[in-house]
């Protein structure tokens, strides 16, 4: 009976081997040339059952304002698994004061639309955004009341928000805009990463290996 079992058992840690080594020889991007690993792992929201793709910005940043239409390709496209996220990065009190925008329009429920107005208002118009009123002119065209733009703009939850982001921009080791973090584990922007398309193709393989460990 020992005999007859040896080839069936055989064939299936065959089998396993061969799925492992399959697995493992599809990956394209290397540690330290197409991506970082970071020391501590940490996401930005707490969807366990999701891979976190975050994409950390600045509304000054023109290179954020072009890579728009290629995140806008990869939220239609990106797997079931992916839970895509966006956050400002905060290297001084300048972002500081654009991080504030992005939390407020979230807060008021319409940061879909006020994300690509509040880049048009910098990019387009030439805005600074350094100076409330003018802040607020972009949110009144949205029909945002000045009573209830001011009732969140320095609010506990959205400074709570931009004091995180400022904590994270320094413990992801930012350094330049726009960045991936991918599950709080790594930036896709090594040495040979020098493209946008290269940037979500490596964010887009980080985040399918790490849903495939789970």
């Amino acid at each position: 009976m020992t005999k007859k079992l040896i080839t069936p058992v055989l064939s299936i840690c065959f089998l396993f081997v061969a799925t492992i080594l399959v697995a493992d020889n599809h990956w394209r991007f290397e540690n330290n040339k197409h991506y970082r690993t970071l020391s501590i792992a940490e996401n930005l929201s707490i969807a366990e059952e999701k891979i976190e793709v975050l994409e950390i910005f600045a509304y000054s940043c023109n290179h954020c304002f072009n890579f728009e239409t290629y995140l806008d390709q990869f939220e239609k496209s990106k797997a079931d698994y992916i839970d895509f996220k966006k956050m400002p990065v905060v290297f001084n009190d300048n972002y500081k004061m654009h991080a504030r925008i992005f939390y407020t329009a979230e807060s008021l429920g319409n940061l879909d639309v006020m994300h690509r107005e509040i880049f048009k208002a910098m990019h387009l118009d030439r805005k600074s955004l350094m100076d409330e009123n003018e802040i607020y002119e972009v949110f009144a065209k949205q029909g945002i009341t000045k009573q209830q733009f001011l009732s969140r703009f320095r609010s506990f939850t959205v400074e709570s928000k931009v004091n995180r982001a400022q904590r994270l921009t320094s413990k992801y080791r930012i350094r330049s805009t726009p960045t991936m973090v991918i599950n709080g584990k790594y930036t896709a922007n090594g040495p040979a990463t020098k493209t946008f398309e290269d940037m979500l193709a490596v964010s887009k393989e980080l985040a399918e290996r790490e849903f495939l460990s789970r």
